[in-house]
């Protein structure tokens, strides 16, 4: 293969988007080719990454699971017909067997449910069994409380059908689950739903092309921003980049 410019950074992009290690020595590993290529186009392998619009300091210390990583290996098994059942893929040795029971890390999902859940699978239509309880359900419900994650009717029908159901089953009606988990149902429905516009504005205010905001301090700072960006952009270096060309279009008018 021909390496260029162009080539390296859609490349380096697509590992990101997959979870891939992007660490120097772990690539290397297995694309010595495309180190050496950055290497040579963009005068360090360093200067290529932050090309791609990825922070090299995420790059240092990327975890071998990210939640990118686990809804891949989901998706594949999924689309290869295997059997997702958590008594099953728990006796496994391969790399769905290691996402398995990496999902149930707090920093990614903190469940195997969860992880199904994201990858867009209803973990009650997998499972043979009835495994949702009014416990485990109050339990999901306020995890996602505490991550600002948008917990009207409408969201968690699109991000977590299982949970919706098993909570309108248990309960009766998801407003009641929310009030059983202590929730006023009248404050979710009034959260504040994020656009890229809207995302945009609040990293400006929160001094994004002033100074520069890092992954961590944010993610303390704003949780709710944090998530909003992630979503809509996919990294918050991305969300940061966007604030900076729209303060750069505004400077020339």
């Amino acid at each position: 293969m021909v390496w260029n410019e162009q080539r390296i950074i859609q490349t380096l992009k697509q590992l990101h988007q997959e979870g891939k290690p992007l660490s120097y020595n772990a690539l290397a590993k297995k694309k010595q080719s495309l180190v050496s290529a950055a290497a040579y186009h963009f005068g360090s392998y360093r200067r290529a990454v932050e090309r791609a619009g990825i922070a090299y300091a995420e790059v240092l210390r990327r975890p071998r699971w990210s939640k990118q990583h686990i809804i891949a290996v989901i998706k594949k098994a999924k689309r290869e017909g295997l059997d997702l059942h958590w008594s099953s893929v728990t006796k496994r040795r391969d790399e769905l067997g290691k996402a398995a029971f990496a999902s149930l890390q707090k920093r990614l999902f903190g469940s195997w449910d969860r992880a199904l859940h994201g990858a867009g699978l209803d973990s009650d239509e997998i499972s043979p069994y009835q495994r949702w309880d009014k416990s485990t359900i109050l339990f999901e419900i306020k995890t996602l409380h505490r991550e600002n994650e948008p917990l009207n009717s409408g969201a968690m029908q699109r991000s977590s059908p299982g949970l919706h159901a098993a909570a309108v089953r248990h309960f009766g009606a998801y407003d009641v689950a929310l009030k059983a988990a202590g929730i006023k149902p009248e404050k979710v429905r009034q959260r504040r739903t994020w656009t890229r516009p809207g995302i945009v504005a609040a990293i400006r205010a929160a001094g994004g092309s002033k100074r520069k905001l890092s992954d961590s301090s944010v993610r303390k700072s704003h949780p709710a921003l944090y998530g909003a960006a992630l979503r809509e952009f996919g990294t918050f270096t991305k969300a940061l980049k966007s604030v900076e060309v729209s303060d750069k279009r505004k400077s020339r008018h």
